[in-house]
């Protein structure tokens, strides 16, 4: 009670990076839950061929339905609402697996206390792979843990209590009662230290974090300053020469170069608001052919001759919700980056494609897209590609190779900030054969 205590309330907990923790680590690989279920009944019934008892179906059939409701509670939470997950939600997960817990072990219990050596060793066996299961999940939840604690040491406390009266001699009696009590003990030290080690690593890993993030900041305000200040100094210029043109139509000149330099910088200053995820946006569900054609439609200008377009999307209507001009603009924002990356022609396929995904995803900012139906709008060209080196830097704001005057670095940091907002997710894959960039966006109903 003292170690549980210590190490804190656990609220500090991310219970929507805990949910999705416990799906990817009991069912993750997709064939665990056929897997258990086969594993439940196949056991259950050749315990049932050997022993006669009714029982070990009532096991199996049990063990088999609190996992299957245990499955679908992770996995309705994951893809119905992913981003409300509560500390409720948490604690209903918590019961669900304790649930599972006990339609397990009170079988192996049963078994251990058997006069049969063989079921004796069946049943130390199954209760050492669910020591072995408990301590894998490193559970930080502190409800949970003593839970744990508590199933385990009833399970063991009952088996010894059944076995110690077979024993006639009192030292045997003895040594078998402090066996299994210094076994609970490890087992419940171990919990904790599993748990205390998970803690301190999470909060390592939030202090790397927030020094990245302060790093970002700098970085962000450094180059805020520095785009800023080209600006204005252009524009204080113009406002200098005013002072000193008579003709009307070269100031009028002046003029318009000043206007032009105001509406870049009102545009960075949109650029970081999409990123920052605090432009207002006009949501509505977008088929996505109709919008690549779309984007094809405004790109035109830009894509010379010497570029050839390949445009690719499924017959079946993919649907996403999106503001449809920020999305427009981003797509276009994508397409002007191949342009660019492709000066002696080349080939750009813009498309959009369905994908499911059984398991998360790494993104190009470092975060992953959480399993479950999506649409993957992408742009991909045929030039040189981008340096291995500076991949994780392209979605930095002002992180830019264009020379001056070219580009503010604000592109993919838009796009970026813009997919977030949406609860999707960048994705950049790039050899020297070319780049694909793709835009994640959770799939509608096609109707």
């Amino acid at each position: 009670a003292q170690d549980l205590a210590a190490t804190g309330s656990g609220s500090e907990l991310d219970y929507k990076d805990e949910i999705n923790r416990h799906y990817a680590l009991e069912y993750g690989e997709g064939s665990e839950l056929v897997v258990r279920l086969v594993g439940a009944l196949g056991g259950a019934a050749l315990l049932y061929l050997y022993t006669g008892w009714n029982a070990a179906l009532v096991w199996g059939a049990g063990f088999a339905g609190t996992n299957l409701v245990y499955y679908l509670f992770l996995k309705s939470r994951i893809q119905r609402e992913p981003d409300r997950i509560s500390r409720s939600d948490n604690l209903l997960s918590s019961g669900l697996f304790l649930m599972v817990l006990i339609s397990f072990l009170w079988m192996p219990t049963l078994l251990i206390s058997q006069q049969d050596k063989a079921l004796t060793v069946v049943g130390a066996c199954l209760v050492g792979c669910v020591l072995v299961i408990l301590v894998r999940r490193s559970d930080t939840l502190r409800v949970l843990i003593a839970g744990e604690i508590a199933v385990v040491g009833v399970a063991i406390g009952t088996a010894i209590a059944v076995l110690i009266p077979a024993f006639d001699d009192t030292v045997a009696r003895v040594g078998v009662a402090l066996s299994a009590a210094a076994l609970l003990w490890y087992f419940a030290r171990t919990l904790l230290f599993v748990r205390r080690q998970r803690l301190m690593a999470e909060d390592s890993a939030r202090r790397a974090s927030q020094v990245q993030k302060m790093a970002a900041v700098g970085q962000l305000a450094g180059g805020v300053a520095h785009d800023f200040n080209n600006k204005l100094t252009a524009i204080l210029g113009s406002f200098d020469l005013l002072a000193e043109i008579e003709d009307p139509a070269e100031r009028e000149a002046i003029l318009d170069g000043a206007r032009s330099v105001a509406v870049d910088a009102a545009r960075t200053v949109k650029h970081l608001m999409v990123y920052a995820r605090k432009e207002p946006m006009q949501i509505a569900v977008l088929e996505c052919a109709d919008l690549l054609d779309e984007v094809v439609r405004r790109a035109r200008g830009v894509i010379t001759g010497t570029i050839r377009i390949d445009l690719r999307s499924t017959n079946q209507p993919l649907m996403v919700l999106a503001d449809r001009e920020q999305l427009l603009m981003a797509l276009i924002n994508l397409v002007v980056n191949a342009v660019d990356a492709m000066p002696e022609g080349g080939s750009l396929v813009l498309g959009a494609e369905a994908v499911s995904l059984s398991a998360p995803v790494a993104l190009a900012d470092g975060t992953f897209l959480t399993a479950g139906p999506n649409v993957a709008i992408f742009v991909e060209d045929t030039g040189l590609g981008i340096p291995a080196r500076i991949l994780p830097q392209v979605v930095e704001p002002f992180f830019t190779t264009k020379p001056v005057g070219k580009g503010a670095g604000l592109g993919l940091s838009a796009v970026l900030g813009l997919a977030r907002e949406l609860r999707g997710g960048l994705g950049i894959t790039s050899t020297s054969a070319g780049t694909r960039v793709t835009i994640y966006l959770p799939r509608q109903p096609g109707d």
